[in-house]
């Protein structure tokens, strides 16, 4: 038996979950945790298996949730105590873990560093193997953490592929930037909205799409050229994405940005922080522009640069976005969760 932990079960954890069990057909249960801003409804339908809601500080042992013992343990992070606990529980009776992390590489900073003390000394030795978001996390963990290289595998978070695809070509596409997420600090959205109206063009709209607590205060850019719009449910993203040119995300931190990945699979070209972790995965100098988010100018910048690009390179974008975009899918999550277990299994 495998068991997965995952925090709420996201919407694109669960589909890349549901390719697993139906391409490796083994016995899985899922446990998730029922708190927090984003609860899904159908988790069980869209993983295909048993789902069981447990509390992050949960007491009941894993057998008494399962029903059983896994000889596979697949823990969504290391920051739910009652995950944690689970997992030392199924090392006790010699059983393998598989820790998922979006953790990003930040460079060699001393918080990095004491980030990798914190690593190494009370964590790595619960870890069999560690299954990252994208390249900034082999990064993190191989080259700077000294992990075994083979231990260390990408592509735990991915789109959905039948939500998000190319559309028209992107130079008959309106010209529209657009932002898709939460409205708060960190997101940097207010600054986004005041970038884009330092710079803008008359041919050109800025798309907000999201919610949260910077609504009132975002209002008041609402324009002929920004448009605040609400909340969309993911199956409602597709179209939005396929008929924009560029997507927007400025977070002054971002562990890795499923976003990204949504809009290079629609063919967008990219507007990104320099502080998101799937730059490493999806930006290039064809299809991306990059730019400090602490900076106003920086980020105005970014947007001038945009609306300056030529035909030709708009057409590059689209083409190198869409490449990078197929590097990642549930099919790519599945296909290497059962190459990681075949080798614990070995």
């Amino acid at each position: 038996m495998i068991v997965f932990c995952w925090d709420q079960l996201p919407i694109y954890a669960a589909r890349c979950i549901g390719e697993f069990v139906r391409t490796s057909g083994e016995d899985v249960v899922v446990l998730r945790t029922v708190t927090g801003r984003f609860p899904i409804k159908g988790a069980a339908e869209m993983t295909c298996t048993r789902v069981v809601e447990v509390k992050p500080d949960d007491s009941r042992s894993i057998r008494e949730l399962t029903g059983g013992m896994p000889d596979i343990y697949i823990c969504g992070g290391w920051g739910t105590p009652s995950f944690w606990r689970w997992l030392k529980e199924v090392l006790a009776v010699g059983g393998k873990t598989i820790v998922c992390t979006d953790e990003p590489y930040r460079g060699k900073t001393w918080r990095e560093l004491i980030r990798k003390i914190r690593f190494n000394v009370p964590l790595r030795r619960y870890i069999d193997m560690l299954f990252v978001a994208g390249q900034g996390g082999k990064l993190k963990f191989v080259d700077y953490y000294g992990m075994p290289n083979d231990r260390v595998v990408p592509g735990m978070y991915a789109g959905d592929p039948e939500l998000f695809f190319d559309g028209e070509p992107i130079l008959q596409r309106p010209k529209r930037f657009v932002y898709v997420g939460h409205w708060d600090e960190n997101k940097n959205v207010i600054a986004m909205c005041r970038a884009f109206s330092r710079v803008r063009r008359d041919d050109w709209t800025l798309e907000v799409y999201g919610g949260g607590p910077l609504e009132a205060e975002l209002q008041k850019f609402e324009s002929d050229y920004v448009h605040i719009h609400g909340y969309v449910n993911a199956d409602q993203l597709g179209p939005i994405y396929r008929e924009s040119r560029c997507f927007v995300l400025g977070s002054h931190a971002e562990q890795w940005g499923v976003v990204v990945h949504e809009a290079c699979m629609s063919g967008c070209m990219l507007l990104l922080s320099d502080h998101v972790g799937s730059r490493f995965d999806f930006a290039s100098m064809e299809n991306a522009v990059m730019f400090n988010p602490d900076s106003d100018d920086d980020f105005a910048r970014g947007f001038s640069e945009i609306m300056t690009k030529t035909e030709s390179e708009w057409a590059s974008a689209q083409a190198k976005s869409l490449e990078l975009g197929r590097h990642h899918s549930p099919r790519i999550f599945a296909d290497n969760l059962m190459r990681m277990i075949a080798k614990l299994r070995d």
